[in-house]
């Protein structure tokens, strides 16, 4: 069964969905463990994995199924393109705060990337 356009675009954000959750999971871990500055800390991690991630899927599957072939293929370089330079952004904002846990960032950060890799494992997206 092949999958529509809309159907590719909506496992996107679920994957993205996903992740926005573990992130929260994460940071409730640390909050429980280290309390509150580790937990925002952990969840500001998980959320520059997810907030990237969100923007590309939008580009990146922004012309899937109307446009062209180019056109598809250059809204993906440049959700790519965004996505790295997003991620930079955002451990730079972050790791500058005076409060921050850099373990807990890491962590937050490391597991929300897991979840994109080990979710199609645990559901069909």
């Amino acid at each position: 069964m092949e999958l529509s356009p809309r159907q590719i675009r909506l496992s996107a954000y679920k994957m993205v969905a996903c992740q926005v959750i573990i992130a929260a999971l994460v940071a409730l871990i640390f909050y429980i463990i280290n309390g509150e500055p580790a937990a925002r800390s952990a969840f500001k991690g998980g959320l520059i994995a997810a907030i990237p991630n969100l923007v590309f899927a939008l580009f990146a599957f922004w012309y899937l199924g109307w446009g062209t072939a180019e056109q598809a293929k250059t809204a993906f370089m440049r959700g790519h393109s965004l996505k790295i330079l997003l991620t930079i952004g955002f451990f730079v904002l972050v790791m500058q705060q005076a409060d921050i846990v850099a373990a807990a960032v890491l962590t937050g950060y490391i597991l929300t990337l897991l979840a994109q890799w080990t979710a199609a494992i645990f559901f069909k997206l």
